[in-house]
């Protein structure tokens, strides 16, 4: 029963493909809590915002009614995939932390806490 249940949730979650969501967990029921050494309940909420793409970074336009914010290197929306994966303004520093271009590898392979040091080099992890 609970196989048939999954296969149905798993269905309608694969036709919402363009869900922002559905890059970082194309599976539903997959585990994506790499906690590691030294992981503070900070770190797991940055974490966790992130996956889910909601920081106060990149969605605090909605609360204070503003426009949603551009980055200035490139006249890019400014997302959380962005800021990971696609910035060009970021590569240099992004290449010392890791090198993937896919968020579903990003959060399973790569050490979370390289991915708060890269945040943290940018000065962004503060905002997070």
């Amino acid at each position: 029963m609970n196989a048939h249940i999954n296969s149905i949730w798993q269905r309608d979650w694969d036709a919402e493909g363009a869900n922002k969501l559905h890059e970082v967990l194309p599976n539903l029921g997959e585990d994506l809590h790499r906690r590691g050494e030294g992981a503070g309940r900070k770190r797991e909420t940055a974490m966790c915002r992130l996956r889910v793409g909601h920081t106060w970074l990149t969605q605090s336009y909605l609360l204070n009614n503003e426009q949603q914010p551009f980055c200035y290197a490139c006249d890019s929306l400014y997302t959380v995939r962005h800021i990971l994966i696609d910035c060009p303004d970021f590569q240099d520093t992004r290449r010392k932390y890791f090198s993937v271009t896919d968020m579903y590898i990003l959060f399973r392979e790569v050490n979370p806490s390289r991915i708060v040091g890269y945040l943290k080099d940018l000065g962004v992890y503060g905002n997070i």
